[in-house]
């Protein structure tokens, strides 16, 4: 009798190290935002990250399951789509925080400039893959578009770090140096005169992550508070659901952009080094498979998504540490928010099922409409 071992093939050759990762870093997050909220009048929060996580699983293996073909064809439709909300976020939502970021969907708040950066990597790994410089350029010009208005939003960390993900895949295509070189000198040069085009707000906390001491009761107050509540907590931390600071709201937005200053002090240094470790994992899983595989479009995607993840973690632990300026950027999958899961989700599940299939087939039968 013959048994048929495709099926345990293919169990085999699925990717199970980072959709584990992607699953402990969900739950961990629940339990983060379980604590950060706790007692106060923003508990359902944690309920809500429930749902979001849920969703964001869902989002995970339908990107896992649908086909690369499919994708390539209507990655065009997604990032126009999104262009047009970013302009629709500008004209018709109301402002929240001092910013016009979200559109409200019911309960939910959903951040347009979250799928640009995600519809970015896609689309230009497609037409670099393809060598199509014409479709290059005019992307170029729209993603340009997009920066501008992610920038009016304002969102400085979003459009900071857009700009840095077209960057990298325009200089590890290796084929426009002249077009990176240009860009990078005009960004440095037309640094110092975008300090008189951000918010007040923004050049508030520029100045208070130069000279915190002298903003400690204004705008470094946030960052203060949170390097003293990681700093309380010690080697082992002071337990879950016991940190005063946390407890107390001495740390605002200690369940979203300053969730590390939870997991520092209720979980101290071991916690936050399981954090980095975790990430670190991750991105060493996915830089594996950038270096291997010689397919360009995967190439981009992988590098393109380490991107997004270091310093989505770079700059959320910095500024809660006092080494970056605030910028209002997430902790990846932990940070409370469904935007982010959503985003973090989709690169994850393409991730996914981009090391899955370069596992089952060798680069000469790989069948690059499948």
């Amino acid at each position: 009798m013959r048994i048929n071992v495709e099926p345990f093939e293919r169990m085999r050759k699925f990717e199970y190290i980072v959709p584990f990762i992607y699953i402990t870093l969900l739950i961990f997050g629940i339990f983060m935002v379980r604590t950060a909220t706790y007692g106060e009048y923003i508990e359902d929060n944690y309920y809500k990250q429930i749902i979001f996580s849920f969703l964001g699983i869902i989002i995970f293996f339908f990107t896992f399951f649908l086909k690369e073909r499919i994708l390539k064809s209507i990655i065009v439709h997604l990032y126009t789509i999104t262009l047009f909300l970013l302009m629709y976020v500008l004209v018709f939502e109301r402002a929240r925080y001092g910013a016009k970021r979200w559109i409200r969907v019911g309960p939910v708040g959903i951040q347009p400039s979250h799928l640009f950066l995600i519809f970015t990597l896609v689309i230009f790994a497609k037409y670099l893959a393809e060598k199509n410089k014409k479709a290059y350029y005019i992307l170029s010009f729209t993603t340009l578009i997009g920066l501008g208005l992610i920038f009016k939003q304002p969102d400085l960390g979003m459009t900071l770090f857009t700009f840095g993900l077209w960057f990298l895949l325009t200089y590890i295509s290796g084929e426009h140096e002249k077009t990176w070189k240009t860009s990078l000198f005009l960004m440095l040069f037309s640094s110092p005169f975008a300090f008189y085009f951000m918010e007040d707000y923004q050049r508030a906390r520029i100045v208070g992550f130069l000279f915190p001491e002298k903003n400690a009761a204004s705008v470094a107050y946030n960052t203060l508070q949170s390097i003293r509540a990681i700093g309380s907590g010690g080697f082992f931390g002071k337990g879950y659901l016991n940190g005063f600071m946390n407890l107390s709201d001495f740390v605002p937005e200690d369940h979203n952009d300053f969730i590390i200053s939870v997991i520092g002090e209720e979980l101290g240094f071991l916690g936050i080094l399981f954090v980095l470790i975790i990430y670190a994992l991750l991105i060493y899983r996915i830089y594996v498979y950038a270096k291997k595989t010689r397919r360009k479009f995967w190439k981009y995607i992988y590098f393109g998504t380490i991107t997004i993840i270091f310093f989505h973690v770079y700059e959320n632990i910095g500024m809660a540490l006092g080494i970056m300026p605030v910028t209002g950027v997430p902790l990846p999958l932990v940070s409370y928010g469904g935007s982010q899961i959503i985003t973090f989700s989709f690169l994850l599940g393409l991730v996914t099922k981009g090391i899955s299939t370069t596992e089952r087939f060798s680069e000469d039968n790989y069948i690059d409409n499948e």
